[in-house]
């Protein structure tokens, strides 16, 4: 009977150091989108499969080529980006299915020697069952100074 009433006048401490505890680790976790990340619009008007594609923010460029032409799913890619006055750290592609959830797809792009700005990777779109896919390109620009730029391009695949 003591080890009861023990127990009852400890639950208080306990309690405390639970939501003491609970409160440290969720007040960590943030769900908003972090300040530094400039999100361009998304370039519809482009036809990546045709040629390359740029789109543009005050006086920076992004432009993206991805071969070989015409792009088709389940196959190597090449991609190459080149950036216009964005002095990049790290380059990447994430792709995304915007009409069917494909899965994480994001390949960083490396600097090419002696072509500064220009970046080139390999990656490859995901086998789909739907007759057409539309697909979200997104380069991402972290820059020296941890300012990121996302800039979207449509693709749309035909399986045939």
């Amino acid at each position: 009977m003591n080890t009861f009433f023990s127990t009852i006048r400890s639950f208080p401490v306990w309690l405390a150091v639970g939501l003491t505890s609970l409160t440290f680790a969720l007040s960590s976790c943030d769900s908003s989108s972090p300040s530094n990340i400039e999100q361009w619009p998304l370039n519809d008007a482009c036809e990546l499969h045709q040629s390359a594609c740029q789109t543009q923010h005050e006086k920076q460029n992004i432009t993206i080529d991805i071969r070989p032409k015409p792009i088709r799913v389940a196959r190597t890619l090449t991609v190459r980006v080149k950036l216009d006055n964005i002095y990049a750290s790290k380059v990447e592609l994430d792709i995304s299915g915007l009409n069917m959830y494909m899965g994480y797809n994001r390949v960083t792009l490396f600097p090419l020697p002696g072509q500064p700005g220009f970046y080139e990777g390999k990656s490859m779109l995901a086998f789909c069952t739907n007759d057409r896919m539309d697909w979200q390109l997104t380069v991402i620009a972290t820059q020296e100074d941890g300012e990121v730029i996302q800039a979207p391009f449509l693709l749309v695949t035909h399986n045939r």
